[in-house]
C-alpha cells in the first residue's frame, strides 16, 4: 500500500483554499482538467482532487459538472443534490480562511466561501464511521482535520497496480486518517481520479502519488473539482 501525505498547519501565515471555478462561458459547470494542469494555472502549492462529477474523459477541456455542491471564492458553482440523489456525496468539506469543518450535511453554510460534497465520512468526532467488514480496495484521496482545528491532512492511497500499490477499503483509509490524528475527515473522489500534487520550487507541478487513469500507470484523469492550497498569493480559483 503506497501511501502519499501532506500535513499542513493551518496556522501558517499567508495561508488559504479555493476549489476550483467552473467554466462561466459553457452551458456545463466545468471543463475537464488533471490536477496538475490545476495547480500550474492557479498558482496553488498543493493541490488534490475533490468531489464526484460526470461524465469521465480521459482528455482536458471536455464538458463536466459536479455530482453534489461546490462553491468557489464566494459562488455557487453547483448546487446541493437532493438527498435521494446524492449517493456517497452526503458530507461536504468547507473552507474559509484557515478555518476547514467536515460536515454531514449536503452544502457548506453561507460563510465559507469555498467547500464541495463528497463522502462518505470516514471519521466523525474520533470515531470510525465506515463499515470495517466491506474490504474493496481501490485507489482512495482523502481529507482529515484535528479536533483543534490547526491541522490539515491530504491523503492519497494508490491502487489497481498489483505489486505496488492494490489500494485501500473505506475502514482501512479511515484508519489511516485516524492514526495521524483526524478527529474528522471525508473519503474524496477515489479510483482513476486518486492524485495529488506538489509545486516544486524549481521543478514546477510534482505529483506526489502514482495515478491510473484508464489502467495506465503514471496517468492523471482530467476531473471537474480541485481542492487547493495556497500560500500568500491570492487564489485565482
Amino acid at each position: 500500500m503506497q501511501v502519499a501525505i501532506v500535513e499542513i498547519d493551518l496556522k501558517t501565515q499567508g495561508l488559504s483554499f479555493a476549489i476550483s471555478g467552473g467554466d462561466l462561458s459553457d452551458t456545463s459547470e466545468y471543463r475537464s482538467k488533471t490536477t496538475s494542469t490545476y495547480l500550474r494555472e492557479s498558482g496553488a502549492v498543493v493541490a488534490i482532487n475533490g468531489g464526484y462529477f460526470g461524465p469521465v474523459v480521459a482528455v482536458e477541456g471536455q464538458p463536466q459538472d459536479a455530482q453534489g455542491f461546490a462553491k468557489s471564492n464566494g459562488r455557487v458553482v453547483s448546487s446541493a443534490a437532493a438527498p435521494e440523489t446524492a449517493g456517497v456525496a452526503k458530507a461536504v468539506v468547507c473552507f474559509d480562511r484557515k478555518q476547514v469543518q467536515i460536515l454531514a450535511t449536503l452544502a457548506c453554510p453561507d460563510h465559507f466561501a469555498n467547500g464541495l460534497a463528497a463522502g462518505p465520512l470516514l471519521v466523525q468526532a474520533g470515531d470510525v464511521k465506515v463499515d470495517p467488514k466491506n474490504l474493496t480496495r481501490h485507489p482512495r484521496s482523502a481529507l482529515g482535520v484535528n479536533a483543534t482545528g490547526d491541522r490539515l491532512w491530504l491523503v492519497t492511497i494508490d491502487g489497481r497496480q498489483k505489486g505496488f500499490s492494490e489500494g485501500a477499503s473505506f475502514a482501512e483509509t479511515a484508519l489511516i486518517l485516524q492514526a495521524l490524528g483526524a478527529a474528522n475527515a471525508i473519503n474524496l473522489d477515489g479510483g482513476g481520479s486518486t492524485t495529488l500534487v506538489y509545486r516544486d520550487p524549481v521543478l514546477g507541478p510534482r505529483v506526489l502519488n502514482r495515478p491510473i487513469q484508464g489502467g495506465i500507470p503514471g496517468t492523471e484523469r482530467p476531473v471537474a473539482t480541485h481542492i487547493g492550497i495556497f500560500l500568500k498569493a491570492k487564489p485565482k480559483g
